[in-house]
């Protein structure tokens, strides 16, 4: 199971740790709430994509991400 937890200060907006199943939230670096949720859920993938074993390079797992986040605004 994930855990998240929120941090004040960090060099990036999250990181997720497969060896600890942990995310962090680093609250400075957001600008609102749904900012904060963007991240949070940007950080749960990271940890679905750790499960189910899918073999990406740090480049195809963040376009992925980002493609599943702008999905609904790129089919409209």
């Amino acid at each position: 199971m994930v855990s998240v937890d929120f941090k004040i200060v960090g060099d990036d907006r999250g990181a997720y740790y497969e060896e600890s199943e942990r995310a962090l939230i680093f609250l400075s670096k957001h600008e609102s709430l749904e900012d904060i949720y963007k991240t949070i859920t940007h950080e749960l993938i990271h940890h679905c994509i750790n499960k189910f074993n899918i073999t990406l390079d740090e480049d195809q797992e963040e376009s992925l991400i980002f493609q599943m986040s702008w999905a609904e605004f790129s089919l409209n």
